[in-house]
């Protein structure tokens, strides 16, 4: 059971710089980004991160504004699938504490929506 967020940069740089300083923290694993043929033509550089745990959610984007606060005019978009399949985003921008507290609430809960369901059914189909 994973939930899987996808991180979407702006930029090469701002991508290899979060590869580098800030995956080695999360508590979570790369995994391939979904197809998204939108991100792709824009331009965005993306990574996906499984996290097993609501917290797990949170921790990313609490270390992903971390990472943003040393770069001027950075923003990082973060996209996943709702309780109904429907895709969610939120965004972060460097210096705007108040959007990733914002976002952190928003992951945690889809999160631990998402999780909690997937055990719930787990537990429907062994019981």
């Amino acid at each position: 059971m994973v939930f899987e967020i996808t991180l979407h940069f702006t930029t090469d740089h701002d991508l290899d710089l979060f590869v580098d300083r800030v995956v080695p923290r999360v508590r979570g694993r790369l995994v391939e980004p979904p197809a998204d043929e939108t991100a792709e033509s824009e331009g965005y550089k993306r990574l996906a991160v499984a996290v097993t745990s609501a917290s797990a959610a949170r921790d990313l984007c609490s270390h992903a504004f971390g990472f943003l606060t040393h770069l001027k005019g950075a923003r990082i978009v973060f996209a996943w699938n709702g309780l109904d399949g429907v895709r969610q985003f939120g965004e972060i921008e460097s210096g705007q504490s108040r959007d990733a507290e914002l976002l952190s609430i928003r992951l945690g809960s889809a999160a631990k929506a998402a999780l909690d369901g997937a055990r719930d059914q787990e537990g429907d189909a062994s019981g």
